[in-house]
């Protein structure tokens, strides 16, 4: 089926029902009441639970804190995250998203940076809190992963601290347990705070992959415009069912980044599905035995996560007859990847695109695609896209690689406390990102800007590297750097990871690789290591290899 978009996006139903995203949250725990919303450790959370939860958490959030304070959320995927959340976007709370792998260092960039007045964490983190500056923090909530799973709850946290031993000892004076926070505002009165669709709702901080972590700011308003967004980009299949079941989606990506955030926290929940939430997808025999109990129809992940799962025992006789979605961002999707996961799943990836800064979505696949193309897809609806050369200027060539920028809804309203905006003069983001557009009007991402290699003159890109050396069977994943060389400027440096029980060499690699690129993209120096440095949803650290090359 076609779905007719409107002109505007102001005229489509989720803005005339929403006046921001309290409306959204509230509108939509009625529409589907009766539903599941979350599951974690096979407990259900409901829609009207998660309401009533959420309520809770805003009044006692309102007893300390006013609208415009920032909460710092600093847990994995776990049923306390979207209580938290929304309990917060309820008492016009701004959410500062903390990726709870944080250093201490990194911690405390993100609490002075954001001044955030109260910070929630998971009790396996407390340890750096408590090494932390919190000079901004007024309160500390400490959350379980036990926490609103009942009595198996308690079984869950004493294996966690007794047997896995994944919560270090900590102190944190005056610290607040979730339960009781919750516990606390059930007993209060909570009459509601006024919400602007332009106040801010998230400080999404950058990776930081590339330089210091910067705090996007996003709206009410950018963030359900991308719910709209994404809702015109879905298979029809995924709501409109003739059998009426509710959509299954499994969450192994962490709710605290933005493309996790906006899929499941947001689109899935709007259009009525459940999200099975993988605390620790590392651990790939309890994800496999997860993904087993579930028929689940939609699966969100990076290229780096669907080739681990591919590697796993047990994945391939799971059954993926439900299967309708199988998402793919963060990072760009491989051929062999995407090629293993169609044999396996008899699905094809949808590889997204889009950044912090675009809450997230900006462009994605036609869902009727037959095959994986490499393409990010087209435009979101109400975006525009223009690819520029180094003088700014726009290309109109097609298949010329150049700066992708992005204009459209979901665009932020700029950097927190930063005389850079990230905006050009007429609201164009420029991403970093150097793409191609083709004859069909697909996107091709090419390679980041700044991981761009220079070799006498001419441009590299690590993604090509990086998606050749792949194709070697001994390789199992790899990373693709630029390092300083006398000759001629930068050269190609690959670190690799092999399979177990495989074996190369630099001589073999290199060969291999001078059958498939031009003699300057051929890596120039091979390492082979134990372990890819990567960010919490698998994207290459890039920075660190090239810092200890």
């Amino acid at each position: 089926m076609e779905i007719n978009i409107p002109s505007n996006i102001e005229e489509t139903d989720l803005f005339k029902e929403n006046a921001n995203l309290v409306d959204f949250f509230n509108n939509t725990c009625r529409k589907h009441q009766g539903k599941i919303a979350f599951e974690n450790y096979g407990v259900e959370m409901s829609f009207e639970e998660l309401s009533e939860h959420s309520n809770s958490f805003a009044s006692w959030l309102s007893q300390s804190f006013k609208p415009g304070d920032r909460i710092a959320v600093m847990m994995p995927n776990m049923l306390a995250y979207p209580v938290v959340v929304y309990g917060a976007l309820m008492a016009g709370i701004v959410i500062v998203n903390v990726n709870p792998l944080y250093t201490t260092r990194e911690l405390e960039h993100v609490l002075s940076d954001s001044e955030a007045k109260v910070l929630v964490v998971w009790e396996g983190v407390a340890h750096v809190v408590e090494k932390s500056d919190l000079a901004s923090v007024d309160k500390v909530v400490v959350t379980t992963i036990g926490d609103l799973l009942g009595f198996k709850g308690k079984i869950i946290n004493f294996a966690a601290r007794k047997i896995k031993k994944l919560v270090p000892q900590f102190n944190i004076n005056g610290a607040v347990g979730f339960l009781d926070a919750l516990s606390e505002g059930a007993k209060a009165q909570f009459n509601g705070v006024d919400v602007s669709i332009n106040d801010t709702a998230f400080l999404q901080y950058t990776g930081g992959t590339t330089g210091v972590s910067k705090g996007a700011i996003l709206t009410h308003r950018n963030i359900l415009a991308n719910i709209i967004q994404a809702f015109f980009t879905l298979d029809p299949e995924m709501y409109e069912n003739s059998d009426n079941e509710q959509r299954v989606a499994i969450c192994p990506l962490p709710l605290y980044h933005i493309f996790a955030l906006t899929v499941h926290n947001f689109m899935l929940f709007h259009i009525g599905g459940t999200s099975v939430l993988v605390t620790n997808p590392r651990d790939l025999k309890t994800f496999i035995s997860i993904l087993k109990k579930h028929k689940f129809h939609m699966i969100s992940g990076v290229n780096t996560l669907y080739e681990a799962l591919l590697n796993s025992d047990g994945f391939k006789d799971l059954d993926f007859s439900n299967l309708i979605m199988s998402l793919s961002g963060g990072m760009a999707a491989l051929d062999t990847t995407a090629k293993r996961w169609h044999e396996v799943t008899n699905s094809i990836f949808w590889q997204a695109y889009g950044l912090t800064e675009t809450s997230p979505l900006v462009s994605v696949p036609d869902y009727r695609q037959t095959e994986f193309t490499g393409s990010v897809g087209l435009p979101a609806a109400y975006t525009e896209v223009e690819i520029r050369d180094e003088n700014d200027q726009s290309i109109t060539e097609l298949n010329e690689p150049g700066e992708l920028c992005v204009r459209g809804p979901q665009v932020m309203s700029g950097y927190w406390k930063s005389e850079d905006s990230g905006l050009d003069e007429n609201n164009w983001f420029k991403t970093g990102d150097i793409a191609r557009i083709d004859e069909t009007g697909n996107i091709f991402i090419v390679d980041r800007k700044k991981d761009m290699i220079l070799v006498s003159g001419f441009n590299v890109y690590p993604n090509e590297v990086e998606a050749v050396v792949n194709e070697h069977p001994a390789v199992l994943e790899c990373g693709c750097v630029g390092v300083d060389d006398e000759k001629s400027q930068e050269a190609v440096k690959v670190y690799i990871v092999l399979h177990e029980g495989q074996n190369a060499s630099e001589e073999e690699i290199t060969t291999f690789c001078r059958e498939k690129l031009t003699a300057y993209k051929v890596p120039k120096q091979v390492e082979f290591i134990s372990e890819i440095p990567k960010t919490n949803v698998g994207k290459v650290l890039r920075r660190e290899l090239k810092d200890n090359a």
